[in-house]
């Protein structure tokens, strides 16, 4: 450090500044004689009043320039990188959007389409397999029946049930062989907690419980002595005039698959009318609400009938195959028998 002081110093300012400043004459002790020096009270203001400005100085010339660079350097990059990733966000997500189009979405519409073609399919073989296994069954009971050309020595017993033809009053009244007949024993043993397996209890019922729960419709449905005499009564005072008169008006429900629509029965001498009274009416293919007129010319046949467990209604059928189902809160229905 005291050569260069000497070669680039000036040697009257270092004169000035420096006066005790040890010679450099080759000695042992310089070195020691240098270091005690440094922390001398000279050497420790000429070092904050040159020095150190100096070095500042220098730092500021050397360093500040491209400190600014390396800024706008880093900023320059961070802004590339952050258009980098915008645009390949943007191309991820119109490539994504391309192959949802391209390749997803056809693929799709075309497995929906295999898909629904295999299950008609099915269903067409299914049908089909029915329709075979119905014909070889009939064909197998026609050749093993009572006159037969294989008849069985032992017949099967043969069960019956309502056949699905109707007839005009919505009944069917002709019983058909029941080629499909399940006892329902496994469902029934499954119900009862005993298992698909257990076997049923064959015991008849009491007898007193038998008796019980015997009813019989023809009782139920036969107007007594006085109900018939009621109406002998009330048919005695009606006049034959040709001009449509009012012979009874009472509140009512008519009742249909969905709905209980409260309204207003009215019948007279030659038509018969309901008046749909409920605050909200439903649109049917009719119109608004349920309101009917029919000629009593059309009237064929009128029925008994029960809701909910009650005598209480009647089924009016008409020889256009219409019918309504009509219940009573009061107990009128003798007056339109």
């Amino acid at each position: 450090m005291r050569t260069l002081l000497d070669q680039h110093a000036d040697p009257i300012a270092l004169q000035n500044h420096l006066p005790n400043l040890p010679i450099t004459n080759g000695s042992t002790t310089f070195a020691e004689d240098l270091k005690v020096y440094c922390n001398a009270l000279e050497w420790q203001s000429f070092y904050q009043q040159k020095v150190q400005p100096t070095m500042e100085q220098y730092e500021l010339d050397t360093f500040g320039r491209s400190h600014d660079i390396m800024s706008n350097f880093w900023n320059s990059c961070f802004d590339d990188l952050m258009s980098t990733a915008f645009k390949r966000d943007k191309d991820r997500s119109d490539s994504k959007s391309k192959f949802q189009e391209v390749i997803v979405d056809p693929y799709m519409k075309r497995v929906r389409s295999e898909n629904n073609r295999y299950v008609i399919w099915q269903k067409q073989n299914s049908n089909q397999l029915g329709v075979v296994w119905q014909h070889w069954r009939a064909l197998r009971r026609l050749f093993t029946c009572e006159r037969g050309a294989w008849a069985n020595r032992v017949q099967p017993e043969v069960k019956w049930k309502l056949s699905g033809a109707e007839t005009y009053s919505k009944m069917r009244l002709k019983l058909v062989p029941n080629y499909n007949y399940d006892s329902h024993s496994e469902a029934s043993a499954l119900r009862d907690n005993m298992g698909a397996e257990s076997p049923r209890s064959s015991e008849p019922l009491p007898l007193a419980v038998a008796k019980e729960a015997k009813v019989s419709d023809m009782v139920d449905d036969h107007l007594e002595d006085e109900d018939l005499v009621f109406l002998d009564n009330k048919g005695e005072g009606e006049d034959e005039s040709q001009k449509e008169k009012l012979v009874l008006s009472e509140d009512c429900e008519l009742i249909t698959i969905v709905a209980v629509v409260p309204g207003r029965l009215e019948v007279t001498t030659h038509h018969l009318y309901f008046y749909d009274g409920s605050s909200e009416k439903e649109e049917t293919e009719d119109g608004i609400g349920f309101d009917f007129k029919r000629p009593l010319s059309q009237l064929r046949e009128v029925h008994l009938r029960r809701y909910n467990l009650r005598r209480s209604a009647l089924e009016l059928f008409f020889i256009d195959q219409a019918h309504y189902f009509i219940n009573f809160r009061k107990k009128v229905m003798y007056m339109l028998n």
